[in-house]
């Protein structure tokens, strides 16, 4: 063969290989396939579970759900996701409030943060025994009961509240380190992130999907939404999921959240009342 030959023949080789390694890599999330989620976080009532099962992918609140009640949603082929809060400890979650230190609370002032709207403290994900109570929940509510992965809400706190740039950081580490010993402890569980944009250099080794709550329309005309949606759009390539919820009944946020492939639906109702 000839020289010419012979480069042509290697030249053709190396294109026809990349190719299915590109698709390997864009097709490398686990929710590649889903079409279509919800996120509902009220009772595991009959009607309720009936419309659960007919998503590709749910995000509940694992401790409303029983293991059985678990297992028959995913008895249709559906991902079951559960919710845990990583920066905020609500009033209901009795099961995490009565083992918190007082060490554990992130305070302002020598004073406690507290969310009125959400009956929630801001808690300080960098002290051990509050990552170690995190990963406890994991356990019991979310892995014990068989569910496919879970749903990482209020990691947006750290940017939002958290004034201090040293203590931001420190923080962003912690969660970095809370994320490790997650995909450590629990290789067989997917992450979904909510918000947290800003904080997501640290997350991007370990998380599968991102959920853009109060998704917006406008996007173009933001420069704060555009810069990180060019963002998301090059992770999307590697393949990390990209969630998005609009809170009001107007069809252009869902319009425009498709164009760019993110996995959309409209929640006017919140999450407790109706399976979205």
């Amino acid at each position: 063969m000839k020289t010419s030959q012979v480069t042509a023949a290697i030249i053709v080789s190396m294109v026809f290989f990349s190719f299915p390694f590109k698709k390997q890599v864009q097709a490398s999330g686990p929710f590649q396939n889903v079409k279509d989620y919800s996120l509902y976080y009220g009772a595991p009532t009959e009607q309720a579970i009936i419309h659960l099962k007919t998503k590709d992918l749910i995000i509940i609140e694992p401790q409303l759900f029983s293991k059985v009640q678990i297992q028959d949603i995913q008895s249709k082929g559906t991902i079951v996701i559960g919710y845990i809060s990583v920066m905020e400890t609500p009033a209901w979650n009795k099961l995490r409030v009565k083992e918190l230190l007082s060490s554990d609370y992130l305070l302002k002032h020598g004073e406690r943060i507290y969310f009125k709207q959400w009956d929630s403290y801001l808690m300080d994900l960098r002290q051990s025994h509050y990552r170690q109570l995190l990963l406890s929940e994991i356990k019991t509510s979310i892995s014990d009961k068989g569910l496919d992965g879970m749903f990482l809400d209020t990691v947006g706190d750290i940017d939002d509240w958290i004034q201090d740039a040293n203590t931001q950081t420190l923080t962003r580490e912690a969660y970095r380190s809370f994320l490790q010993d997650v995909s450590d402890q629990y290789p067989e569980l997917s992450m979904i992130q909510n918000r947290g944009f800003d904080s997501l250099d640290y997350a991007l080794p370990y998380i599968d999907g991102l959920l853009w709550e109060d998704w917006r329309a406008n996007w173009k005309e933001d420069l704060w939404m555009k810069t990180r949606v060019d963002r998301l759009r090059k992770e999307q390539k590697k393949g990390l999921t990209v969630f998005s919820i609009h809170l009001n009944k107007e069809s252009s946020p869902g319009r425009e959240a498709r164009k760019l492939k993110f996995l959309h639906i409209d929640a006017p109702n919140g999450y407790t009342e109706i399976v979205n």
